[in-house]
């Protein structure tokens, strides 16, 4: 057994190929209902106020978020439906495959899609806004650093996303959002327990309004090493964010979708 067994590029963009083209329709509609309401917004903002380059940030990053996640969620729809996996199944490709085809779909083709059609339809908004109604209109600006960073952050957050449509059978997305609310208020809890332990003699003391972080090692309290443990904990989160939530995350996934196929295909 060789690695293109198990992961080949052409076959792998024969499968983004065939979700294009079974999907590209909804794909047009979401899209051109959201920029559809981006231009009667821009139109409505330009006869009201002095437009910012700032909006395109914001609304470019809500566009990326809502959009991307929605569908992230439902990437792995038909590997759950037991009367409707056949054609999953089937497909003469790995399972590897088969789960780097829409993790790409649903983030290097869709950020690179969005961006572009992004660009166009501004281009359509400056006509409509600055030419036809003689509005000032701020051109958008696809080299700007923060929509690059919102991309970075959307392919991390997002991976979360795509380990609950491969998790979940139904209802993936509120599932997704229930199980990190879920997490969320764990790990708060159990942060609050740790921090009470650990600093349950000086509690008091800052609830009266008496605590100094200049405190002196005499009297107990060791401010250099609290900022060191804030530091370390500060660099640990930024690691595991940064460099180990993704990967984690599309490993599971991919482990996920490994043993549906195994236990649907026996």
């Amino acid at each position: 057994m060789t690695l293109d067994n198990y992961l080949n590029p052409v076959r792998i963009y024969w499968l983004i190929k065939k979700d294009i083209s079974k999907n590209w329709k909804v794909y047009l509609i979401t899209i051109g209902a959201f920029f559809g309401f981006y231009l009667l917004a821009e139109i409505i903002g330009a006869k009201t106020e002095t437009l910012d380059p700032s909006m395109h940030r914001g609304f470019l990053a809500n566009l990326i978020f809502v959009v991307g996640i929605i569908a992230t969620a439902s990437a792995f729809r038909e590997s759950h439906k037991k009367l409707k996996n056949h054609e999953w199944l089937m497909l003469p490709a790995s399972t590897l495959e088969k789960f780097v085809s829409r993790l790409l779909m649903h983030t290097v083709v869709f950020l690179l899609l969005t961006l572009v059609l992004y660009f166009l339809f501004s281009l359509l908004s400056l006509l409509v806004v600055r030419v036809i109604l003689g509005e000032p209109f701020p051109m958008f600006n696809p080299f700007d650093t923060f929509i690059w960073k919102v991309m970075g952050h959307y392919i991390i957050i997002q991976s979360v996303f795509v380990l609950g449509a491969a998790w979940f059978k139904s209802h993936n997305l509120i599932k997704t959002v229930l199980a990190i609310a879920v997490i969320s208020i764990s790990i708060s809890i159990l942060g609050s327990l740790v921090g009470w332990l650990v600093f349950n003699d000086y509690f008091w003391i800052l609830m009266r309004g008496h605590f100094d972080f200049n405190i002196t090692m005499a009297d107990g309290f060791d401010s250099a090493r609290l900022e060191s443990l804030i530091g370390s904990l500060a660099l640990f989160s930024k690691i595991l964010y940064f460099g180990l939530l993704a990967p984690v995350c599309w490993f599971g996934s991919w482990l996920k979708l490994r043993e549906l196929e195994v236990s649907d295909g026996v």
